[in-house]
């Protein structure tokens, strides 16, 4: 095979002038400009509300027809008007304008009160009671306009949209003046239904007072034009029936009360008299007179000396039987009962048991050292076994042991005995201190029974005194009273007979109205508009932030720190068919020969430029064997391989490919070969590596492996060191080698290949390639010792920041718009030589 090294000329050193400072192990962006950022900034913004732009449409016209939608099915509110003048209080009989500072502009209470009642739920359940609208069930029921209805008045902007008319029930004006809605009779519904209505009727209501006037201005809201002006005219008639009758009620109140008091008094006086009277004839006191008091005195002081002398007896005994119940809690009683003669006795017993069993124990301690001076002279003369020295040793023991036990059991039948006596004597002595202190006890009581007798006798005649006194006084004091309760309620007549206010008018009754005041759908819409249009944006930037796809290579200098090679323009299916019409009879247009079959394309001028890029990646010479991987499937790497091989053939340099993809080869379907034969056979045992090399009819310098059949194993293949002689062989007979790989994340196939290579091209599909997986590739890599050339960006679309910047848009259209004929393509050219070399 001959070899051809016919590359593009290299550029020299002059031409690549690289600065010292600029060997930074990070990498910068392929296509890099100082003010690349600067420009891209605003359009990046643009685009990432145009790519989500339906999201945003939808939205936002979703809610807003929405809105719209309910606004008008919405009825029409209809706004009814009155006035009211509420003067100043006018000064009553009695009474002078000075004392009267109850007007608007001089007591704003007055004012405010006023403006509150009118609002009071109760006055308008009142109003509601007294129309009769409690009787109908459905008067103020939810009523909405019907589809059609609703639609019709969209478009129609609701201008010939009529009142609503409403049936009110018959009301009676025949009602009596004095009657109230208090004395009407309701059902448990009826009041439910006029609770409900006037918390809805007040919600309607409003209550303005023109400024510096006396006029206050009723406006009521309600769907009902007919029901809104009857309510706000029965309103204003009600609230001066209430004025009225609240004006009125606190004078009447009064004199009432003051009736019923004086009533009372009487009453009360009368009986207090006759108390008094049977009081005086039925007090019959013992004593009277100074000497009968004297008398009393003497004995009142007599008892109360045997009294006192009772109580501190009683208090030394019960002082000195709780010392006694401490003392014997504490287990100190016989120090505290020393002198008693039961203690003495006791102690006495005690002494007697402790003198036998000393006796008795010493005279056990003499026999003892008997025995022991007598076995000291016995083994003066014998040793320990001899006979009698064993038989005075044993007698020894013996008489220990009864020491011992006569110690030990008289010592505790004198300490139970002891403890025995202890607690008959203690119970003994408290047991007669107890019933001293009761006997002490009972006296004290009975002196203090004669002595409270002889007080309540002596202050019998003290009390029956005061008790006359306090009837009389009692008498006297109500009398007084009764007179000013007479006087009050003649003052009181006087000013109920004219006390009648009349400050308070109408000066306007409400009409029913015929325009609607809202709702005010034109706003609500417009608001709904803004608001859903602000939210379909916040939501477009908000799935962006949450998006870890690749989008542009700023984000691959960013986050990746590598450098972009190459930005592959996206090809839709219509583009493809039009690029490649000789693949569009029915199947899928594929771009994994664009650089070949359509080389005027962006694509293919795309590709050149990544071929550009990987000549120049590496200082010295130009990179060898070159592995083609992706961090997940499905991201252009099998294409970019194919058209970095081709691009590279078409330079003129000897070009293999191979499919080192032994879970899913694509290679072979790629250029429609057989995939019988190829890199596993040769892995396998196969030895002749020319039977791999496969030609491509339309590029010469283009070898293709195939990978062959699919193997159990594929990582102990490519892992072996056939796979590293077969590279070898192909690096003396090839200029470049370029290897596809499986997917880098799921399998590890692209990090041994990575090992055996100069250099790795990691592809990326825009918008869909993860950061966080790419990123745990390039660290899995630098693990390893393996160098990444860079990154290619695939899937570029026409919408992006860098496929208008680069102009990829206008290359394709440079060469469609050629127009000059005189010029022929070469392609024709060699087509027309062929033609002529063949006929000839």
């Amino acid at each position: 095979m001959e070899k051809d090294e016919r590359l593009l000329p290299l550029p020299t050193a002059k031409d690549l002038r690289v600065s010292r400072n600029d060997s930074s192990k990070e990498y910068s962006p392929f296509y890099d400009e100082t003010t690349f950022d600067e420009q891209r900034s605003i359009r990046e913004y643009f685009n990432i509300v145009y790519k989500r732009l339906p999201i945003i449409l939808t939205l936002t016209v979703f809610v807003t027809a929405a809105v719209a939608f309910y606004m008008f099915r919405q009825q029409s509110i209809y706004q009814a008007e009155a006035s009211m003048i509420i003067e100043p209080k006018k000064p009553t009989a009695g009474q002078s304008k000075d004392s009267i500072n109850i007007n608007f502009g001089g007591d704003a209470n007055y004012y405010n009160t006023q403006l509150l009642l009118l609002r009071n739920p109760d006055l308008m359940r009142d109003v509601v009671i007294n129309l009769g609208l409690q009787r109908d069930p459905n008067l103020l029921g939810k009523r909405t306009r019907g589809v059609f209805e609703t639609i019709r008045s969209m478009f129609s902007g609701d201008k010939a949209a009529k009142p609503t008319e409403s049936s009110l029930p018959t009301v009676s004006t025949e009602t009596p003046q004095d009657m109230t809605s208090d004395q009407i009779i309701l059902t448990p519904e009826e009041k439910e239904l006029a609770d409900r209505y006037a918390a809805i009727l007040v919600g309607g209501l409003e209550v303005q007072q023109i400024e510096r006037t006396n006029v206050v201005n009723l406006r009521l809201q309600s769907t009902q034009p007919e029901l809104a002006a009857k309510v706000l005219n029965a309103l204003a008639d009600e609230f001066i029936k209430q004025d009225i009758r609240r004006e009125m009620q606190g004078a009447n109140k009064t004199y009432e009360d003051l009736t019923k008091s004086i009533s009372e008094l009487k009453t009360t006086i009368e009986g207090q008299q006759a108390e008094l009277l049977n009081y005086q004839q039925s007090s019959g006191l013992p004593l009277t007179g100074e000497k009968g008091q004297e008398l009393n005195a003497g004995k009142l002081q007599t008892a109360s000396g045997q009294l006192l002398a009772a109580k501190d007896e009683r208090r030394k005994l019960e002082a000195a039987y709780s010392a006694a119940l401490r003392a014997n809690a504490s287990g100190e009683i016989f120090s505290v009962l020393g002198s008693n003669q039961a203690v003495q006795n006791m102690r006495k017993q005690i002494a007697d048991k402790k003198a036998n069993l000393e006796s008795r124990i010493q005279e056990l301690r003499t026999q003892i050292q008997d025995l022991t001076a007598k076995k000291s002279q016995l083994l003066a003369k014998y040793t320990e076994e001899y006979r009698e020295v064993v038989a005075v040793t044993e007698e020894i023991k013996k008489r220990e042991d009864i020491l011992a036990k006569t110690e030990r059991e008289n010592t505790a039948i004198i300490e139970r005995d002891e403890k025995k006596i202890k607690q008959d004597v203690a119970k003994e002595v408290l047991t007669g201190m107890a019933a001293e202190l009761d006997a002490a006890k009972k006296r004290e009581a009975q002196l203090t029974a004669a002595y409270e007798t002889e007080v309540a006798l002596a202050n019998q005649q003290g009390v029956a005194t005061t008790r006359l006194t306090t009837l009389i006084r009692t008498i006297d004091t109500n009398r007084s009273l009764l007179d000013t309760y007479i006087q009050r309620q003649k003052e009181q007549e006087l000013m109920i007979s004219s006390s009648r206010p009349d400050n308070i008018k109408i000066s306007s009754d409400a009409v029913t109205p015929t325009v609607p005041v809202g709702p005010n759908r034109t706003r609500n819409i417009i608001v709904a508009f803004l608001i859903s249009l602000a939210a379909g944006i916040g939501l477009a930037f908000l799935l962006d932030y949450l998006d870890d796809s690749v989008k542009t290579s700023d984000d691959i200098g960013r986050h990746l720190r590598l450098p972009t090679l190459a930005l592959i323009p996206h090809q839709s299916l219509l583009e493809k068919r039009k690029l490649l019409p000789g693949k569009s009879n029915g199947a899928l247009a594929s771009t994994s020969l664009i650089s070949l079959e359509d080389n005027r394309s962006a694509m293919a001028e795309a590709y050149r430029h990544l071929r550009t890029s990987l000549l120049f990646s590496s200082a010295g010479k130009p990179p060898k064997t070159i592995l083609v991987t992706s961090s997940q499937p499905s991201e252009g790497k099998t294409t970019t391989a194919i058209n970095t091989a081709v691009t590279l053939a078409q330079s003129g340099a000897e070009v293999v490919i191979i499919d080192c993809d032994l879970r899913r080869p694509r290679l072979h379907s790629h250029f429609n070969l057989e995939n019988t034969n190829g890199l596993t056979n040769y892995l396998s045992g196969e030895r002749n590596p020319n039977n791999l090399l496969k030609s491509y009819p339309a590029l010469p310098n283009l070898k293709i492996i195939t990978s062959g059949p699919i193997p159990p194993n594929p990582a102990e293949l490519l892992s072996s060191n056939e796979m590293k002689n077969l590279l070898q062989f192909l690096k003396g007979n090839f200029k470049h080698i370029i290897i596809d790989s499986p997917p880098a994340i799921s399998f590890t196939d692209a990090a041994i290949l990575s090992t055996l290579v100069d250099g790795v091209v990691l592809v990326a599909l825009a918008g869909k390639s993860s950061i966080h997986l790419m990123r745990r590739f390039k660290q899995r890599l630098g693990n390893i010792g393996a160098h990444i050339y860079g990154v290619v960006l695939n899937g570029i679309k026409s919408n992006s920041v860098e496929y208008g910047y680069y102009g990829y848009g206008y290359t394709y259209k440079y060469y469609a718009n050629h127009d000059d004929d005189s010029t022929p393509m070469m392609e024709d050219v060699e087509e027309a030589f062929s033609i002529h070399d063949t006929k000839g």
